[in-house]
């Protein structure tokens, strides 16, 4: 009978790793708040990107989840010429990062429990002689007999979405609006599906979007989460 026992650390981080991609997100949020010299929350959406056109319907999608955010902070979608606020919004993921692991695992096996009989004489005082058979079992125990290495690797993504909001002015550049705030959204697992992502991403920057977090939040959300399935479910009903 041989029973296998695994002490490999590096490959407990990746179980969990995929456990965590499997079962739940990761969530890094961090909100700054600069100069809130704004007269209304009218705002205007625009791609922070230079290759991704408003038009994409990727970008579409992934902005009607912030975008229905913004609305419940009191924000207003309008068009560029009656918009106090110019809202650039970025998104990607980075190329998989790939880590190798090993594991050690020591191989037992169960030694013992035989059965042993042997018969013993002994003669008495007369010269008689007396036989007698006894059994011995030997206890059953473990013993280490070898290791088994092995190898492996596995790959994460960091996916990040940025919203930056820079006080509207027609005519100038990005770079020479004064910023009002920037909130950065990151998420480091082994899937680069945005578009399952994304909702999760939102859903759990939710509360932060807009305000200054002071720190960086963590927040670890289910993909089955109540609060993301009635996200999704509000914005199918918006685009009816």
């Amino acid at each position: 009978m041989r029973i296998s026992f695994s002490i490999g650390l590096a490959f407990l981080t990746v179980i969990g790793l995929t456990a965590c991609g499997t079962q739940s997100v990761k969530v890094s949020i961090d909100s700054i708040v600069g100069t809130q010299d704004v007269p209304s929350k009218r705002y205007v959406w625009l791609s922070g990107m230079r290759e991704v056109s408003p038009d994409d319907l990727h970008f579409q999608e992934f902005s009607r989840y912030f975008q229905a955010i913004l609305q419940d902070r009191g924000y207003r979608k309008t068009t560029a010429r009656d918009a106090a606020i110019a809202i650039y919004f970025s998104y990607g993921v980075s190329p998989g990062r790939t880590t190798q692991y090993t594991t050690t695992t020591p191989i037992y096996d169960w030694v013992g429990g035989d059965t042993i009989v042997y018969t013993e004489t002994t003669k008495g005082e007369k010269g008689e002689t007396t036989s007698t058979t006894r059994t011995i079992t030997t206890p059953i125990r473990q013993r280490l007999i070898g290791l088994s290495v092995g190898t492996g690797q596995y790959t994460v993504f960091t996916r990040f979405a940025r919203l930056t909001a820079k006080r509207y002015r027609p005519g100038e550049s990005p770079k020479d609006m004064p910023t009002l705030w920037e909130t950065r959204i990151t998420s480091i697992g082994p899937s680069n599906d945005l578009r399952a992502l994304m909702p999760v991403m939102a859903a759990a920057a939710a509360p932060f979007i807009a305000s200054d977090t002071g720190e960086m939040k963590v927040v670890k959300m289910k993909k089955d989460d109540p609060r993301i399935t009635a996200f999704k479910q509000r914005l199918r009903g918006n685009d009816k």
